[in-house]
């Protein structure tokens, strides 16, 4: 029985009771150096990589520090400027305003800086500047647009033309012919109404005048026959509404014209109906005409 026993302890059955007997034996020498060497390759070249990568993005990071990104292509010197107005301020004006262009692009404008020093520009109400690539310039202004002229003599004599916009603006004007100036009435003011600017330079802006600019404006469009003949404008308190308000013009034919500062049209078609009536319309002077007592007209020929 020991015998079998023995025996049957000494071989396997099967394969499946087949186990080592000792742990797995060490890689060789040779084994180990050239896992070594692998993974040292693996390694190098991983570390390459990483210093081309970082080497790359630090020389382009100094690039974009060092030269601004460029997202209109090469920059091209202005070569055209677009100048548009509704007034008489003409391209020669501009680049002579500005000064020459040569070697200047586009992106060497700051158009935000150019438009507010338009602006500032008193015969200028508004500017409007932008950039058309690659290398144009366009440039829209809007002037205010003359309906008086404000003569004053200066100190070293003669005299000095300023131009008295719709709103009240006092500039003097630039682009104008002698024949437009002759056009247009002269405004008569008392000295005390005359504020100067705060910048030093010319006056601050008559409030009243765009009260009055209403009834210019009418018998300029509708009755340019009656307007042409008006010579000097005046007034009093055109924005109150007491008895002594009131438009005084001066003309060839009317020595006297007074006008209420509210509805104008009404006025004017009064003004009219009278000039044509036979004993007005032969005369060559009249010597006052007064339209401000609604619909009473008060006339000494």
């Amino acid at each position: 029985m020991k015998k079998k026993k023995e025996k049957s302890n000494s071989f396997p059955s099967t394969w499946r009771d087949l186990k080592p007997n000792s742990p797995k034996r060490p890689a060789s020498k040779t084994a180990l150096r050239k896992r070594f060497v692998a993974v040292s390759k693996s390694m190098g070249v991983f570390a390459v990589i990483c210093l081309f990568g970082v080497g790359a993005w630090w020389i382009n990071d100094q690039r974009i520090k060092e030269e601004p990104l460029n997202f209109f292509g090469p920059e091209i010197p202005v070569e055209n400027i677009i100048f548009e107005t509704d007034g008489v301020l003409g391209d020669s004006w501009y680049k002579n305003w500005y000064g020459p262009l040569r070697g200047r692009s586009l992106m060497d404008i700051d158009i935000n800086s150019l438009q507010k020093e338009l602006q500032n520009e008193s015969q200028i109400e508004g500017a409007q500047v932008a950039r058309l690539f690659p290398s144009t310039l366009k440039i829209e202004i809007n002037e205010h647009q003359p309906i008086l002229v404000l003569r004053l003599r200066k100190q070293e004599g003669g005299f000095q033309d300023w131009m008295v916009a719709v709103d009240g603006t006092l500039y003097k004007g630039t682009g104008y012919s002698q024949g437009t100036l002759n056009m247009l009435p002269s405004l008569s003011i008392d000295p005390q109404f005359l504020r100067p600017h705060k910048s030093g330079n010319g006056f601050e802006k008559l409030e009243d005048i765009s009260a009055v600019a209403p009834l210019l404006e009418l018998a300029q469009r509708k009755y340019p026959g009656i307007y042409r003949d008006w010579k000097v404008v005046s007034y009093n308190s055109p924005r109150e509404n007491d008895p002594g308000s009131h438009i005084l013009i001066r003309s060839k034919k009317i020595r006297s014209l007074r006008f209420s500062p509210n509805n104008f049209s009404a006025q004017m078609k009064r003004l009219k109906y009278l000039l044509l009536e036979p004993e007005y319309l032969r005369r060559q002077t009249i010597e006052s005409i007064d339209l401000s007592h609604d619909r009473s007209v008060f006339a000494k020929l």
